[in-house]
């Protein structure tokens, strides 16, 4: 799960980390959201979550995942705090595309960052759209 945030402004997208799980276990995804918010006292005014889908606009099994996972959010998530779901069609793609070509890093480099960087392409493209 890559994670990104903005300013304070909302202008600019900035990446926060990689946070690795396994077998699909979104208790530990809360439990990062959650320390997270901790550690942003009381900053953050909404969270976005990437919503993949096919090429086409159809839901894909991970879409099913991310829906089941913002419903489980929901039960935890202060109420002033907003969810939204965000197409993230094409992030990876082109966040490794940029990472490879324009920032010239290695495949070993860019598989450790591309879904933090995939995190900020994606919330760059929301907050450009707002």
């Amino acid at each position: 799960m890559g994670i990104a945030v903005s300013d304070s402004n909302k202008i600019i997208a900035s990446g926060v980390e990689n946070f690795f799980y396994a077998n699909n276990d979104l208790n530990l995804c809360i439990i990062r959201v959650k320390k997270l918010l901790e550690y942003y006292q009381g900053d953050v005014e909404g969270i976005l979550l990437g919503y993949p889908t096919f090429p086409s606009g159809d839901k894909s099994a991970m879409s099913h995942l991310v829906e089941k996972f913002r419903d489980a959010l929901k039960l935890v998530l202060p109420s002033n705090v907003t969810l939204t779901l965000f197409d993230e069609r094409y992030s990876t793609v082109n966040a490794t595309y940029q990472l490879k070509f324009e920032a010239k890093l290695k495949s070993s480099q860019i598989k450790k960052i591309k879904d933090k960087m995939s995190a900020v392409y994606m919330l760059q493209n929301y907050l450009d759209s707002k």
